[in-house]
């Protein structure tokens, strides 16, 4: 192969990686936000749970059953988001291994390549 061909093709597969590695960023973005959001709901149920000992009408008026319900709806929605990202996460990843593996594989052939001419 030409050195010039062994130079486009290295480009190439630069430009493809960046292409993947840059598709990943808003997923791990978001996922990163999801977990923030789910964490910041951990931090609410054990407020609430602190608070809720000491409040008498709370629990005379139904209002824990209802915040209950919200809690564990609004949980069971960011855990199926998480879910759904992580399984893009998976995806782009196995993407971004395979333009990995042919970055270094191109790259190694014009190290070799270049070993040769030396």
């Amino acid at each position: 192969m030409k050195r010039k061909q062994l130079q486009g093709l290295e480009k190439v597969t630069e430009a493809a990686f960046q292409r993947e590695y840059q598709s990943l960023r808003p997923i791990l973005e978001a996922e990163a936000r999801l977990q923030s959001q789910l964490a910041h709901l951990d931090a609410q149920l054990q407020q609430t749970r602190r608070v809720a000992a000491s409040t008498e009408g709370y629990r005379v008026t139904g209002t824990d059953v209802l915040w209950h319900g919200w809690e564990s709806a609004t949980r069971r929605q960011l855990n199926m988001q998480l879910a759904g990202l992580r399984a893009q996460k998976l995806a782009a990843l196995d993407e971004l291994r395979v333009a990995f593996g042919r970055k270094q594989a191109v790259a190694k052939l014009s190290d070799t390549s270049e070993a040769k001419r030396r």
